[in-house]
């Protein structure tokens, strides 16, 4: 939960230097590969660790651009220096791990079946940072919720949807005036999901590539 509210606080701070003058649509897709961190359980008087192999993960959103000035020159009659740019979007994510081995503590730890996986929208903020180049860093957060789906050793799949929160660091190399090409990491992370009374923990390190078109 505190992770969540860090990004909640980011997505503020981040926002409140967007202006309202919209630039323009788009859409995105990205994929890239999710490295899930060691997950604590416990419930029904047990408690143990779940470790995952890395797995992946597909987004798309759509969103829209928003143009902010970053310095005005009162020397230059209020000429605009340099812009910034915003965006805001929705996105649909969906990321999926393997189980590597399931820990209970007092009974050892062995090899197991089974994956994590994640469905999630998201509303999301993001800050681009003026360049004179086509390279431009950003930074981004997003709330929203995730079904966070366990599903071990074959037996029934249990879900639970939770709160979700993420932070983005990214860069964008324009391909052209409208298209560019994403590379992010992303950690996401929810409040803990429970199974069948069982807590467990859901939290992701993600590397992403992708592509954004505007319009």
């Amino acid at each position: 939960m505190k992770n969540i509210l860090v990004c909640l606080l980011t997505l503020v701070v981040i926002g409140s230097g967007v202006s309202t003058s919209f630039a323009g649509p788009y859409i995105s897709a990205n994929l890239g590969a999710v490295m899930v961190e060691d997950s604590d359980i416990k419930g029904g008087g047990l408690k143990g660790e779940i470790d995952f192999d890395p797995g992946y993960a597909f987004l798309v959103a759509v969103g829209r651009a928003v143009e902010t000035v970053d310095r005005v020159s009162a020397q230059r009659g209020g000429r605009v220096d340099s812009r910034n740019g915003g965006r805001v979007e929705l996105e649909l994510g969906y990321r999926k791990n393997d189980v590597d081995k399931i820990k209970i503590d007092g009974f050892g730890s062995g090899s197991a079946n089974g994956d994590f996986s994640s469905l999630s929208l998201m509303a999301n903020l993001f800050y681009d940072f003026a360049t004179e180049g086509s390279f431009i860093p950003y930074i981004g957060a997003g709330v929203g919720a995730a079904s966070v789906e366990a599903d071990l050793d074959g037996s029934n799949s249990e879900n639970d949807t939770v709160v979700a929160g993420q932070f983005i660091l990214g860069a964008s190399f324009a391909a052209s005036e409208t298209l560019k090409f994403d590379m992010q990491y992303r950690y996401f992370t929810t409040e803990d999901p429970e199974f069948d009374g069982l807590d467990a923990e859901y939290s992701t390190h993600n590397l992403m590539i992708g592509l954004r078109q505007s319009f």
